[in-house]
């Protein structure tokens, strides 16, 4: 521009910048002001240090106490400052050590390694720590390779040596850091099966039946991308019209999906592979639908060893092809579960054409009033979905779409489902009248929480006959190994490589907990074999069919009548039942509240009571141990129609929280606040484990049941079964994982049913049809705090 401008312009451009750096000076502060300036900084520190360090109160005694609270304080400034002046340190040298493109190629670096999964800050450490070594060898590889090197100086070559050198043992270090599966020193072990426990005496449902297989499939279209479902497919079926269902996807990216797959939302095709019996039939009908995956790297296939085992046993099995649904790099679809599950309907109504048409392979041979749904991640929601879709006349969201479905759905199975991705009207998704059944495994770190338990507490049954819930939380199993295809490592590469694979149980072994499961459920609800369903209420019972674990579970049938479930107001003395009055002695800690999950920003949507207590040794000599009890009102027996068939059920599980010290009685103090306790702490019994971790005896308490005439039957609980112990995971090898996942523990209730006809036994004279006080007796073992829920009585069930 200077070129165009004449002397005179070039002379008063040169005046103008004078004057701008003259008054630049004058307003720049100088070197006297910036001292005086951090001087006041510094000084409002000491001030709020010496503030806050007067009432940290450290417990040392007079003087000394405040004092070492400032001094605690300003350690604490100083090091804080120390780390801000070793950053800006390290931001002045950066500059100096790369060029522009080294420094954007650093901060590319550091996003990659966030994208992968690190979590901040330790993907800014790694990402310039590997920023350094990458700059350190490059830079000793320009000096190896540059012309002069022979004449470097010795002290020259070395360098040159190490910055080669250091940089390739640190890769070395991460190849075997990458390769290594992770840890397993934070696994507890199995709790024991207990001798009180008989095998079931029914065949192992996880092992193939009498009837030979077969299998094909079915599709619409002819996408040479899935020719097993185009020009290959046995059976051909029409393509629907699903933009209803995949609302607010729009843009480039989704014009990229309709490229890919060769049709857009107003054709998809109903795809699935069959593994049917060579038989007459009729057969149940079982579908299973994946979830989100890769939609290049098809899920549909990695149930075939499901579909081999249903089939031989008598179901008609199809793997439903929803990868169009699925991401990609091209983004994936949102809010589409309502669309999966609209999916799974459509493919049952096709299903009813066949059965009606005597051209038709499958001409009465499915049995329509016989049909179950199995599904894995968001496929396990889009099956519950399906279930409360299956009795709508109209969409929720739209009630221009009409439905025409009405289909006998006897049984839904869930595989680590997601909730809440889809909820009908704003609402959790309700699903009535349907045995339902959910497994989830602990080391998921797809879906790390427990969601499927939402779904399971809001399974309700209405109608009056038989149904049964039921939920399996194994400790070792993750997310993928349910799927062939998907496989250990429920991030895919390359994010995987930070996945703590270790304490995961093979692949096989997961897959039997699936097989025995799974065909036991649907031999129970689908062809009737009730010998099953002993297993979904105790899973010892079936200890030799299922790889060591520890596992959880839960049952409920529609026999049960709730006590306390915790629902139904904020006032913590009474019970769900109308009368019921709940009481409690010396417990440390008492309220009611929603029960949380492993993440701190979900809850599992289902309120519980917690209870804590101390010690037996805190417990002040007379005073009586610490309970929670049930008061029934005298005319509940009668109407629950309680006898000594009935049980009393309800679910616990240990919390992962402290007990708070005992109050001090002081004079003057409120007894009530003190809960008459005195001081004391238990800690024998408690050891370290590899990693470090608190290792802690199982909880122990008793139960006793008490009359209207005051006879009483107490037992410890663990002569039914134990508490299950604090399963804590660890989901991955970096650090500071828990910003990713939250607590190492979810607590996860687990189901005791105790037959009131072993109290009878215990004690001739307690009459169940009287009974009056339930009590939860905390007078054995260690300290602790458990949550309790689904307190009840039902039936026992003769199988």
């Amino acid at each position: 521009m200077g070129q165009n401008l004449d002397r005179t312009e070039r002379t008063k451009l040169r005046r103008l910048q004078m004057v701008i750096r003259r008054n630049w000076e004058h307003l720049h502060p100088g070197r006297s002001v910036r001292r005086g300036s951090a001087v006041g900084v510094v000084t409002v520190i000491v001030a709020l240090a010496v503030h806050f360090g007067i009432f940290l109160r450290p417990g040392l005694p007079g003087i000394l106490d405040s004092v070492a609270g400032v001094v605690v304080y300003l350690g604490l400034a100083a090091f804080m400052g120390l780390v801000f002046w070793l950053s800006y340190r390290l931001l002045l040298v950066l500059p100096r050590f790369f060029n522009t493109l080294g420094l954007m190629a650093l901060l590319v670096l550091v996003y990659f390694l966030s994208d992968m999964g690190f979590p901040p800050p330790f993907n800014l450490l790694l990402g310039i720590g590997f920023g350094l070594a990458a700059a350190l060898l490059g830079g000793g590889l320009a000096h190896l390779f540059d012309r002069e090197f022979r004449f470097y100086r010795g002290w020259k070559k070395g360098y040159t040596v190490l910055s080669i050198g250091i940089p390739l043992c640190l890769l070395l270090l991460v190849l075997v850091w990458i390769v290594d599966r992770g840890t397993d020193v934070h696994l507890v072990g199995p709790s024991p099966v207990g001798a009180n426990v008989e095998a079931l005496t029914a065949p192992n449902p996880g092992r193939p039946g009498p009837y030979r297989v077969l299998s094909l499939t079915y599709g619409s279209g002819d996408n040479p991308r899935r020719p097993e479902f185009g020009s290959q497919a046995v059976l051909k079926t029409s393509s629907v019209d699903a933009t209803p269902f995949v609302k607010n996807n729009q843009g480039w990216k989704i014009k990229l999906r309709h490229w890919y797959w060769g049709f857009n939302f107003e054709a998809f095709p109903i795809n699935g592979t069959v593994w049917y019996p060579d038989g007459h039939g009729p057969f149940p009908l079982v579908l299973i639908v994946h979830g989100n995956h890769k939609m290049q790297e098809y899920s549909d296939p990695g149930y075939a060893y499901l579909g081999e085992l249903l089939a031989s046993r008598g179901f008609i099995f199809v793997s439903v092809d929803e990868n169009f649904f699925n991401g990609a790099f091209m983004s994936g679809l949102s809010k589409e579960n309502d669309g999966r599950a609209w999916m799974l309907l459509q493919h049952l109504t096709v299903w009813r054409t066949w059965n009606q048409d005597p051209d038709s392979v499958f001409f009465h041979k499915v049995d329509m009033d016989r049909i179950g749904l199995i599904g894995h991640s968001r496929g396990g929601e889009a099956a519950a979905i399906a279930g409360a879709f299956n009795r709508l006349r109209f969409y929720p969201d739209d009630a221009t779409v009409s439905f025409d479905f009405g289909f006998n759905i006897h049984a839904v199975i869930a595989i680590a489902p997601s909730d809440g991705q889809y909820k009908p009207t704003g609402r959790p998704n309700p699903l009535d009248n349907v045995n339902y059944l959910v497994v989830q495994g602990a080391h998921d770190s797809d879906v790390s929480i427990f969601a499927g338990d939402r779904q399971y507490n809001r399974v309700r049954f209405t109608d009056g006959g038989y149904w049964f819930k039921a939920s399996l939380y194994s400790y070792r199993s993750n997310h993928g190994q349910f799927n062939t295809v998907w496989g250990d490592s429920d991030w895919g590469r390359p994010m995987g490589i930070i996945l703590n694979r270790e304490p995961l149980l093979s692949g096989e072994e997961q897959r039997t907990i699936a097989r025995v499961y799974f065909s036991a459920f649907l031999e129970a609800t689908l062809h009737g074999n009730a010998a099953y369903i002993p297993m979904f209420r105790d899973h010892r019972l079936i200890a030799d069919w299922l790889p060591e674990d520890v596992y959880i579970s839960r049952f409920q049938d529609s026999t049960f009548r709730a006590l306390c479930d915790y629902e139904e107001d904020v006032d913590v003395t009474t019970g769900t039942s109308p009368g019921t009055v709940i009481t409690q002695k010396n417990l440390a800690v008492w309220r009611e509240a929603d029960l949380a999950t492993r993440s701190s920003r979900s809850t599992k949507q289902n309120n519980v009571v917690f209870v804590g207590w101390r010690g037996a040794d805190d417990v002040r000599q007379g005073e009586a141990a610490p309970f929670y009890c049930i008061n029934l009102p005298d005319s509940l027996p009668n109407e629950f129609g309680v006898d000594r068939d009935s049980m009393l059920v309800f679910a616990l599980a240990e919390v992962d929280e402290k007990v708070p010290d005992p109050v001090e009685d002081q004079e003057g103090s409120d007894p009530a606040s003190s809960q008459d306790l005195k001081y004391g702490n238990k800690t024998s019994d408690q050891t370290k484990s590899e990693s470090g971790d608190e290792i802690k005896e199982p909880l122990e308490l008793s139960i006793e049941l008490i009359d209207a005439r005051g006879y009483r039957v107490l037992f410890p609980l663990d002569r039914f079964k134990s508490v299950p112990p604090v399963t804590k995971s660890r989901f991955t090898k970096v650090m500071n994982e828990g910003k990713i996942f939250g607590k190492e523990y979810e607590p996860t209730l687990q189901t005791f049913e105790l037959p009131l006809s072993e109290f009878v036994a215990a004690n001739q004279a307690f009459k169940p049809e009287e009974i009056r006080r339930i009590q939860f007796i905390f007078d054995r073992g260690r300290e602790g705090v458990l949550a309790i829920d689904q307190i009840g009585l039902a039936k026992m069930r003769k199988e």
